[in-house]
């Protein structure tokens, strides 16, 4: 028994000694990090104004010219007039009301959807504003660096819509 026990006890204080002589404090690793998250390529979608402790942007339907939105805690629902689009991070303001998340963008066409048919969205990139009850959000096509559009949403409404024929 003494010699399982001595045997687990030096696995114990290796391992130990691994993890401390890493190479780096935590200090060193926070400003790192902070250096390598503060200016993210404006080609790429990302996130951090949702990874950081903000308050959320609120729940329920938000509507405008062209567009409706519906908010969840999980993320939020897109339709437009002839596309729709989902992202699936909840959206958190910073201290001056904006947001960015990654999400899909799917344009719809007309007619009927064909039995089987499975269609995937583009990754897009949404960035948005929040005073008080209104929102913009600009909405890209992170692959082609396309611009979908700027949109003006109201906390409360419906959206107008003219869905594709």
């Amino acid at each position: 028994m003494s010699t399982t026990r001595f045997v687990l006890a030096a696995f114990f204080l290796l391992l130990s000694l691994t993890f401390l002589g890493q190479g780096s404090s935590c200090k060193e690793d926070s400003k790192r990090s902070k250096a390598n998250s503060s200016n993210p390529p404006a080609n790429q979608v990302h996130s951090t104004a949702n990874k950081q402790q903000g308050t959320a942007v609120p729940e329920g339907l938000w509507g405008g010219a062209g567009i409706r939105m519906q908010v969840t805690q999980q993320g939020a629902e897109i339709e437009y007039d002839c596309a729709h689009g989902t992202i699936s991070e909840r959206l958190r303001l910073d201290s001056d009301g904006r947001f960015r998340a990654a999400g899909t963008h799917l344009r719809d066409r007309p007619g009927p959807i064909r039995l089987g048919e499975t269609r995937k969205g583009q990754p897009a990139s949404y960035i948005g504003t929040v005073k008080g009850e209104t929102m913009t959000l600009e909405v890209t096509l992170t692959a082609e660096s396309e611009n979908i559009g700027s949109f003006t949403l109201t906390k409360g409404r419906e959206g107008r819509l003219r869905k594709c024929l």
